[in-house]
């Protein structure tokens, strides 16, 4: 069944609000390292059912004006085309509420992810990246940078490769994927409501 788009709501949100999403149905789970900017919650007839992160670049300098989506996931359940409406709702935001000029994105070919979603939004493929480094530990993958960041989960991840119960391994590279913001969207005034101004009743999460 296809999305209709009546029933679907976008909403700002904390990280702490969609990070069961990524949880239950992102390959790197709710972990996530690094600086966010925006969080985002997609909503069909009132049930959580998306979340998506956006964050600076990490080779900002590579790639001036731009956004990086960087996690994107929707629940089983979300039906079709969930994901390009919620992509497309988000590019919408950041055109017109800040001043970028690009909106980044990749697709990692090691988890087989070569960028569908991403064609049907109007991204241009402008490359790749080097073979791609991630540590596997039990039925997770972290990105190497986690471990140097200072948290929990970090600091528990370096005493597992230590201790070999986690190892670095070498994937596939990553497509990289880029959409040019028109001046047409940039005009338009787009609104989102903020689901911490929401009261609890107003939506039945889960």
């Amino acid at each position: 069944m296809s999305l209709k788009k009546d029933t679907a709501k976008v909403m700002l949100c904390n990280y702490s609000d969609i990070s069961r999403i990524f949880a239950d149905y992102h390959y790197k789970t709710a972990q996530i390292g690094g600086g966010i900017s925006r969080c985002f919650a997609m909503f069909i007839n009132n049930k959580l059912v998306g979340g998506s992160v956006l964050g600076v670049p990490r080779h900002e300098s590579k790639y001036p004006k731009s956004i990086d989506i960087r996690r994107m996931a929707c629940t089983d359940s979300a039906p079709k085309n969930s994901e390009s409406y919620f992509i497309g709702q988000v590019i919408s935001w950041v055109a017109s509420n800040y001043d970028y000029d690009y909106v980044l994105s990749y697709s990692d070919l090691t988890q087989n992810h070569i960028g569908t979603i991403y064609k049907a939004t109007n991204f241009k493929q402008v490359g790749e990246t080097s073979p791609t480094k991630y540590i596997e530990w039990g039925d997770k993958k972290y990105h190497p940078r986690s471990l140097s960041i200072d948290r929990e989960y970090s600091r528990r991840l370096n005493i597992a490769i230590e201790n070999g119960q986690a190892t670095i391994k070498t994937g596939l590279p990553k497509k990289i994927w880029i959409y040019t913001i028109s001046k047409k969207q940039k005009r338009k005034k787009v609104h989102f409501n903020n689901y911490s101004d929401v009261t609890p009743n107003q939506l039945n999460l889960f």
